[in-house]
């Protein structure tokens, strides 16, 4: 019986365990650059993996429900796959567990289910049981990652930003025209649905802090608009 797992050609330089161990169980292990996801099993199936740290720093600096929105527009069965103890890495951020809690009901909203595994060895053995469940469905429709827009990149270069994400980066956008605009006018930003006075201050220190200063070591707590800007961000 056939497995075949196509793997992100970054994912593919960094994960290999994951596809060390996903050829030893026998899958065909295919290298592309694709669009969305870092395994895609069938033609509706697509796992993000992500490490306990990773997960918990994506969603502080907003990251997660851009990537999970994509997810959920390219393929009917999306999987975030935290490998990991999420709760644990909570302990070496400045974010509550009910952050966490909160962003996991908004991703099941978006309808991504979240898988967890222990280690790598895990995670590739779970890659391979829903390559196997899927093993009917072709992946000759993989998704390959084109040129983003500059309209792509202007919203991911605010929603890089502590507390903005996407939608609220849309939204910036739209009330002032450009990044370069929106940045000059930051202090503004709270007078936009959804960002609050919080948010404002941390990319004021993001935006307003030397490099070479000490204090640019901090770390920034998590979401601005706490659990509520999760399930806003979701909507």
């Amino acid at each position: 019986m056939q497995c075949s797992v196509v793997v992100d050609s970054r994912e593919h330089a960094t994960a290999v365990d994951v596809v060390d161990e996903l050829k030893r169980l026998g899958c065909t292990v295919i290298e592309k650059t694709i669009e969305v996801g870092d395994y895609v099993v069938s033609s509706t199936t697509v796992i993000e993996r992500k490490k306990a740290m990773d997960f918990i720093n994506s969603i502080i600096d907003g990251r997660l429900f851009d990537q999970a929105r994509r997810l959920a527009e390219h393929y009917q069965n999306p999987i975030i796959l935290i490998e990991g103890d999420p709760w644990r890495a909570t302990s070496k951020r400045s974010i509550h567990s009910h952050s966490v809690a909160g962003a996991m009901v908004a991703l099941n909203k978006m309808g991504i289910r979240i898988l967890y595994s222990a280690n790598a060895s895990l995670s590739a053995y779970m890659i391979f049981s829903l390559a196997k469940v899927d093993e009917n469905k072709s992946i000759k429709t993989v998704t390959i990652r084109k040129g983003e827009t500059i309209r792509e990149l202007q919203t991911q270069l605010l929603g890089s930003l502590p507390g903005i994400g996407g939608k609220r980066a849309e939204k910036i956008l739209m009330e002032f025209g450009s990044p370069l605009e929106a940045l000059n006018n930051f202090e503004a930003w709270s007078r936009i649905n959804g960002v609050s006075e919080k948010t404002v201050s941390s990319v004021r220190k993001v935006l307003t802090t030397k490099y070479s200063d000490k204090s640019s070591e901090e770390r920034l707590g998590g979401n601005g608009d706490g659990i509520m800007g999760f399930i806003d961000e979701a909507k």
